[in-house]
């Protein structure tokens, strides 16, 4: 089943999912009605209040080492960013190897890969930077008042 969410900041959510496990989402700009399973638009709704979605998704879809690295990057708050080289450093590896574990996100949002940033610049996002910076840009401007 597919529902599409869409967000007030721009950005349109389309969850791929199982009742109310998740097993894939994409981002995109492009404007779409919000429609589906009511309990997932709900969850993904929360977003814009909390800057976060507390639902079940397919972890066994994630390798052991995306798991680390994702469980790091979820204790970084809404409106808050960390490096790559940061992450890195915390799980003793390299930022290129938390890049190509971010780069492989299946659920962004839910896992909030988009809060990684490199040390120069934006990054990279598997979504597009432009949708990077929305997101970004979004929490900044509701969450760090």
């Amino acid at each position: 089943m597919v529902t599409t969410i869409r967000f007030s900041f721009g950005i349109t959510a389309i969850v791929k999912h199982f009742k109310d496990t998740v097993i894939e989402v994409k981002l995109t700009t492009t404007p779409a009605i919000t429609g589906g399973n009511p309990l997932i638009i709900k969850f993904f709704k929360n977003y814009e209040k909390e800057g976060t979605i507390n639902i079940k998704f397919e972890k066994e879809l994630l390798s052991p080492f995306q798991k680390k690295v994702f469980s790091e990057i979820s204790a970084i708050p809404p409106g808050k960013t960390a490096t790559y080289g940061e992450i890195a450093s915390k799980l003793k590896t390299s930022p290129r190897a938390v890049g190509q574990a971010l780069k492989r996100n299946p659920f962004p949002l839910i896992i909030p890969c988009h809060r990684i940033v490199g040390a120069k610049d934006l990054g990279g996002f598997s979504e597009g930077t432009e949708i990077k910076k929305l997101l970004l840009d979004f929490e900044r401007q509701t969450f760090t008042r």
